[in-house]
């Protein structure tokens, strides 16, 4: 009796040892390696205890499957190795374009269809395990045994050679490097502001149904102009905010990086940072990610033009807990069927406060960019202007309740009025310092959905005032936005372009929005990164003349223009 314990002990840790292998310890590593230019953390900070957890685990498993009746015992076995067999197919045929750093707000959508054809596969493989084990036992054994072997060699090979091929960034924290700080994320001028407020993924379609629930939701912003005929350019926060701090248009020639190089050192960009200094302005730009700005470049390339790019060493905080949670997560997620993906997709901002900076962070999340505004307020510096952009959440995540505090499914609707609470507090501490009626304030987006590209654009000039916000339906672009800054810091804008000014209402002019996708009939192009496929590998071009009903009928046409990849952002 104790003898075939012991066999069934052995047996059927083979069998869960492969499960949590690809669950805890390959899982894991594959998404780390593929998108260790997204992480703030190495390696070593959870291979180890994950390989802990997942030995700990197939010898609990087995331990209790040793104990069951015969019956029970291959039942148990069969379910844990068609999982495995069914998540390694998940994996290597069944995905496609899976988004697993968390950057779709819906979280993971999928037809009906489709999840019930992926759910068919899973109980086919459940099916024919099960059917073996209980009509042709001694084949079930053999198959069983053999496959869980060779599953766990070649992922085990695939193991070795991602870590032997790893970048040295994906082990060892850097001593220094140059990023953006959080240090002044607080602070105006006394003197002249132009202050843009960034909320992510914010369309201007959101705005009706927010206004269906909270009706007083903008009344706040009684002072602002309405631009409501707003044209992002270019879907994603890359390429749009890079666009809209330098005014270059992408070149889909090139790669990211080498785009992104190029936009910050060239002639146009050096101009027009230059004139802000010669006017006096710190350029400050408050958003955590500088391969948004920069792709692999070193943020170096921001020196000279952004004032808070430092070169330092950052303390930082690992939440263990989180890290494993989050990371065990990623993993399921990868490996389990469509129909139970939402159940472990992990949001964008789950996997960012894994790493907390200690000092001179950058608050990117709204409720935390609120929690710091009411706990600190605003300061005023009054030696210089301050040309100031915060780049919030938004609504890109439905994680802020309707006072702007975390929440962790909220609705577009609570989230969108979230975000207005927050500029709401924002405009009211300028009021308090004094300088709320001298500042230009601009309250936008980088960009709408995938579908609805025009956002939000509420802006406040020096002493603009009104009783209730006018809306101005002229058709204006992100191209406008350099020059209109450029309008607004008081120089001669017209050779960075016309200005949203420039723009009447009624005029006619044709537009071009951008969006990144994927499309089969063309090829495959790498990530940006270089160490994975790239989700995208073309661009879509609407081109409309009018406004967002336009825009919807020409999206639902189909492109004008295709332009292939170098390569992708994600």
């Amino acid at each position: 009796m104790k003898r075939n314990t012991i066999k069934k002990f052995g047996f059927a840790f083979l069998i869960n040892f492969l499960l949590f292998f690809m669950l805890l310890i390959f899982g894991p590593s594959e998404i780390f390696f593929s998108n260790v230019t997204e992480f703030d953390f190495v390696y070593g900070e959870f291979a180890g205890y994950m390989t802990l957890f997942a030995a700990a685990g197939a010898v609990i498993f087995s331990l209790v499957f040793s104990l069951l009746p015969d019956k029970a015992y291959r039942l148990a076995v069969s379910v844990i190795f068609a999982v495995s067999v069914g998540g390694y197919i998940q994996v290597m045929f069944l995905n496609k374009n899976l988004d697993l750093l968390g950057v779709n707000p819906e979280g993971y959508k999928i037809s009906m269809g489709k999840s019930m054809g992926n759910l068919v596969i899973w109980l086919v493989i459940m099916l024919g395990v099960l059917i073996l084990a209980f009509r042709k036992l001694e084949l079930w054994k053999k198959a069983v045994m053999y496959l869980s072997v060779f599953l766990l060699l070649i992922q085990a090979v695939a193991l070795i050679s991602l870590t032997v091929s790893a970048k040295e960034e994906a082990y060892v924290y850097q001593e220094g490097s140059w990023h953006l700080s959080g240090e002044n994320q607080y602070m105006v001028s006394a003197n002249k502001n132009i202050i843009v407020i960034i909320l992510d993924y914010f369309s201007n379609q959101y705005v009706e149904p927010m206004l269906a629930e909270y009706p007083d939701s903008v009344d706040f912003l009684h002072d602002f102009t309405y631009y409501s005929n707003m044209d992002c350019v270019y879907f994603g926060t890359f390429p749009s905010l890079p666009h809209m701090l330098t005014g270059n248009d992408v070149d889909m020639s090139c790669g990211v990086n080498e785009w992104c190089e190029k936009i910050w050192n060239n002639e146009k960009t050096d101009k027009f940072y230059k004139m802000l200094l010669k006017q006096n302005f710190v350029t400050n730009v408050y958003t955590p990610d500088t391969n948004i700005l920069c792709g692999l470049n070193s943020a170096e390339i921001l020196n000279g033009k952004l004032s808070n790019v430092v070169n330092s060493s950052q303390e930082i905080d690992i939440f263990y807990k989180l890290l494993f949670k989050t990371m065990a997560k990623m993993s399921s997620y990868r490996m389990f069927p469509d129909i139970v993906k939402p159940y472990f997709y992990a949001n964008i901002d789950e996997y960012s406060k894994i790493v907390e900076v200690k000092d001179n962070r950058i608050n990117h999340e709204n409720y935390d960019f609120y929690n710091g505004l009411k706990e600190n307020g605003l300061s005023v510096d009054r030696r210089s202007n301050y040309y100031i952009v915060q780049h919030l959440m938004g609504t890109h995540l439905y994680t802020t309740d309707e006072s702007g505090n975390y929440k962790e499914d909220s609705t577009i609707e609570e989230t969108a009025k979230g975000c207005m609470v927050i500029v709401e507090e924002y405009l009211n501490l300028l009021k308090d310092l004094g300088v709320y009626d001298d500042a230009t304030i601009i309250v936008t987006s980088d960009h709408g959905g995938p579908y609805d590209s025009q956002v939000i654009f509420y802006m406040k000039e020096p002493q603009e005032k009104h009783d209730v916000s006018p809306v101005n339906t002229s058709p204006v672009s992100f191209n406008e936005f350099l020059p209109t800054i450029a309008e607004m810091a008081g120089v001669d804008y017209a050779e960075y372009g016309k200005s949203i000014h420039d723009y009447g209402e009624g005029e006619k002019r044709t537009r071009t929005v951008w969006m990144r996708t994927h499309n089969p009939n063309y090829p495959e192009v790498p990530c940006y990164t270089g160490d994975k496929d790239g989700e995208s590998n073309v661009y879509f071009g609407y081109t409309y003349t009018g406004d967002i009903g336009d825009l919807l009928t020409t999206v639902g046409d189909g492109p004008d223009q295709i332009v292939p990849m170098v390569d992708s952002y994600f």
